[in-house]
């Protein structure tokens, strides 16, 4: 065995030298995550918990924190979603018992909301009576976890399509769950507050309290990632079918005359900048000319991709012959075209196809490398003729610019006509627009308007969605008396913040590497991931897009997190965010999720996000609970407030409609490394965060553009954390502990000290987990180990055991032990000159005393 070590070992440093991440472990050894009442041991964190939950009142929210009574709470959560939510009282018992050992004190209730009982909390398919079973499941769920000392999140509106259930005219267009429409639509609205109102004013069979006024409901929220500023709001918002788009157009043109007045008003308001469309037509002709002399049209064919071009009247009908699998293949292009920084173009044409289907259109570079300049859109095409028409701005000069049709996406043939390129397009007012006669439209996608338009239109947009929240939160709070903190959904955009900033704590979510499903969503079979570590690539990690989003003076939670199975790196996870929101200071993390059935004894790997028997995440909660809930990491000394500037953040919503991150690095000018060394809020009332005294530190090194190169290391005098690649410089210093030698290519280590009162420097007794990576036995992956299809293999998992040499701060003798799976003591770990050797036992978890 130590001479495979040896060989993958100098294959690893030989992919990292070339900027490659280090090949699949070929030695693993077998790890289980037991169903039993003794796991995890030694690391039980059950001693954090506060049982029974709310047992020193409600929960509130001041300061910028939570609290029960004058104890200050932090969240250390997981989510249970669908049937997960309802399991019986016998395995409602075990998860509450388990989950406390592992140092969880909070459960999210998750799409609850979706089906009837067992897998929802409905009675039957209306969706809208209660399911008594499904209620009696809950309540004594609810009470196993208060008997615990677990608080209970109550999500009301997650899943439920009531549009559907009810036959509404064009549900079947809508969105997801009702999703943008359930914020401005009246019955629907009045719809969610019913659901409400049974759901909280419901007396807990077994606590004996309303869910309003139970003292272990931590937290309600109104509507999971559900506002008018959700990704492709602008996009889905253009797109509403009647009579949600008449609605809509309504309570727009009402907001407008409430706001101008008249017409005459309103069209000197929106009248800077605007520039008609210019008469020239800059394409000098149709796409049927392709091939003549004097065209600019050009076909373009790439290996065996082929179309063809004709005259069909006035249109030209393009016939895609063969297609290669890459849409660029075939082309349609008008070539030679001026380009001017800053100007506006307009490309109108109308296009029907044969077969329902996309293609692109492009302005951009007419030679390597491409580049686009200012227009990139994907065009839905069908039986019937539609007019489309995108306006842009130029991004760069450039004589040789071009106007490209992508068609090669399938075989099929479609018609274009009436194609046009002119000089301006950027529109005020029109002049068949009256807000009197509501008829004022909404963007669409592609249209160019002033800047007045567009700012008034985000007004719109932001009055309308914090107005929806508030008054959720007026009807819970006065009118069904909830006792506990609320909040609407995740903050999303600037304008989306500011709007959560007005409920009791702000709240987000993130992935990393989440599935993508190219052809059907949430398709078993046909999903990819990019499976890369994001120790590697810090400028995209997930956190600074969370941390964006915290207000000053408002607990900040972070209701979903994870690193998607069957990710290489997912081990990265619980490390980086308990150090990180640790180091924040924020007040809520659940790992999404749990588990999505009510099978909950699970021996391996099962899904993209159950963290039940997931050998590389479930091991780490205990340590994570110690990091986060228990204070071995305190909060970074450095507090890092910015005023919140209204008109800053309507300016940059074209740019930043849901992204606060892209705000915040873009419109405010901080870097991620900003966000990494200091505490961030945003000041939207004045009040700020105050600078700290804590010892607290992070570093996070990668070499850009170099795989396999990252390291993030945090510490305080109770913790030490690393995530990263044995590439590099040894030894790493993490504080109180010294990595002297790293042997597998990639670890994840967290050390703590046991008794969160100590620091590991004077504790008698320390904790260390050790993971690397790890999958299923006949998980089987596809040539680039992107997708395993599903295919995800069977019990047991297999796990890489990591190697390393530590030293840790502190007097005394120390011996290790490694931990069984259950965390039972096993045999010693030897420990040379004060120097601690893993990787001889083939566990994830020691537990070392100090003499």
């Amino acid at each position: 065995m130590r001479a495979h070590l040896v060989v993958a070992m100098l294959i690893a440093l030989a992919a990292a030298a070339h900027g490659q991440l280090p090949p699949p472990p070929t030695q693993m050894a077998e790890w289980a995550v037991p169903w039993d009442q003794r796991i995890p041991g030694a690391f039980s964190a059950e001693g954090l918990l506060h049982a029974p939950a709310g047992r020193d009142g409600f929960v509130t929210a001041r300061d910028g924190h939570f609290y029960s009574g004058d104890r200050r709470l932090r969240f250390w959560g997981v989510n249970v979603c669908f049937s997960a939510c309802f399991p019986t009282h016998e395995q409602a018992d075990e998860v509450a018992a388990r989950l406390a050992r592992f140092g969880v004190n909070a459960v999210r209730f998750h799409h609850m909301d979706m089906r009837p009982f067992p897998g929802g909390i409905f009675a039957d398919r209306t969706l809208e009576k209660l399911s008594p079973e499904a209620l009696d499941r809950l309540d004594w769920f609810v009470a196993a976890l208060k008997k615990r000392g677990i608080y209970s999140n109550i999500n009301l509106h997650v899943s439920r399509t009531l549009s559907r259930a009810k036959g509404w005219e064009n549900a079947d267009k809508l969105g997801s769950f009702d999703k943008l429409v359930d914020i401005f639509h009246p019955e629907l609205i009045a719809a969610q507050k019913r659901y409400a109102r049974d759901l909280l004013t419901h007396v807990n069979a077994y606590t004996k309290n309303r869910y309003a006024d139970e003292p272990a409901v931590a937290m309600v929220e109104i509507n999971n990632e559900d506002t008018l500023f959700l990704w492709g709001g602008t996009r889905k918002l253009g797109e509403l079918p009647g009579p949600y788009a008449d609605m809509l157009q309504a309570q727009w043109n009402q907001w407008l005359t409430k706001r101008y007045g008249t017409r005459a008003k309103l069209e000197k308001a929106w009248e800077a900048g605007a520039q008609p469309p210019g008469p020239e037509d800059l394409l000098g002709g149709q796409p049927s000319t392709a091939g003549q002399a004097e065209s600019r049209w050009r076909i373009e064919q790439h290996e065996k991709a082929k179309l063809a071009v004709a005259a069909d009247g006035q249109a030209t009908q393009v016939r895609v012959e063969a297609v290669t699998g890459t849409a660029w293949h075939a082309q349609l292009n008008c070539t030679g075209l001026p380009s001017r920084k800053g100007q506006y173009r307009t490309l109108s044409f109308r296009a029907r196809a044969e077969k329902p289907g996309t293609i692109e259109v492009a302005f951009r570079q007419g030679k390597a490398p491409w580049a686009n300049l200012g227009l990139s859109a994907t065009v839905r095409v069908g039986e019937d003729e539609t007019e489309h028409r995108y306006t842009f701005a130029c991004t760069a000069d450039d004589d040789e610019a071009r106007v490209s049709f992508v068609v090669g996406q399938a075989v099929n043939t479609i018609t274009l006509r009436d194609v046009h390129l002119v000089e301006g397009g950027v529109e005020g007012l029109r002049e068949v627009e009256d807000p009197t006669h509501g008829t004022v439209a909404r963007p669409r996608p592609g249209r160019m308007e002033t800047r007045p338009r567009i700012d008034d239109w985000h007004r719109f947009l932001h009055e309308t969605d914090e107005g929806y929240f508030v008054e959720m939160r007026r009807f819970l709070r006065e009118e069904i008396g909830v006792k506990c903190p609320i909040t609407g959904t995740i903050a999303l955009g600037p304008l989306g913040m500011a709007g959560q900033a007005k409920m009791d704590f702000v709240d987000a979510h993130s992935y990393w590497d989440h599935p993508r499903f190219p052809r059907r969503q949430w398709d078993g079979k046909d999903w990819l991931i990019d499976n890369k570590p994001m120790v590697d690539e810090p400028a995209r990690a997930t956190l600074w897009g969370l941390a964006a989003n915290r207000v000053a003076g408002k607990p900040f939670t972070v209701t979903e997190y994870n690193h998607s199975a069957p990710n290489d790196w997912q081990a990265e996870c619980v490390p980086m965010i308990a150090a990180y929101a640790a180091l924040q200071d924020w007040d809520g993390v659940f790992l999404f999720a749990y588990s999505h059935n009510d099978d909950f004894r699970k021996d391996k790997i099962s899904s993209f996000f159950d963290f039940e028997g997931n050998a590389l995440k479930m091991p780490s909660l205990a340590a994570g609970a110690r990091v986060f809930v228990g204070g071995a990491m305190g909060p970074l000394a450095e507090a890092r407030t910015v005023d919140g500037d209204y008109e800053k953040m309507l300016r940059s919503m074209p740019e930043c409609y849901h992204d606060t991150w892209r705000y915040v690095r873009e419109h405010l000018g901080l870097s991620w490394q900003q966000m990494l060394d200091a505490r961030f809020a945003h000041s939207l009332d004045g009040r700020k965060m105050s600078p700290g005294t804590g010892n607290a530190a992070v570093r996070w090194e990668a070499k850009q553009g170099t795989a396999g190169t990252g390291r993030f290391v945090a510490f305080d005098r109770g913790a030490a954390v690393f995530v990263g690649f044995a590439a590099g410089r040894m030894p790493i210093d993490a504080g109180p502990l010294r990595i002297e030698k790293l042997e597998t290519p990639f670890a994840t280590i967290m050390l703590v000290a046991a008794d969160p009162k100590q620091t590991i420097e004077n504790a008698d007794r320390l904790l260390l987990i050790a993971t690397a990576r790890g999958q299923n036995t006949d998980m089987q992956w596809d040539a680039q180990r992107r997708s395993v299809s599903d295919k995800w293999g069977k019990a047991p998992q297999r796990i890489e055991v990591v190697r390393a040499t530590l030293t840790l701060a502190g007097e005394g003798e120390l011996q290790c032990f490694a931990l069984d799976p259950s965390g039972a003591r096993g045999k010693a770990v030897p420990v040379r000159d004060g120097k601690v050797q893993l990787g001889e036992a083939e566990t994830i978890w020691y537990e070392l005393v100090r003499r």
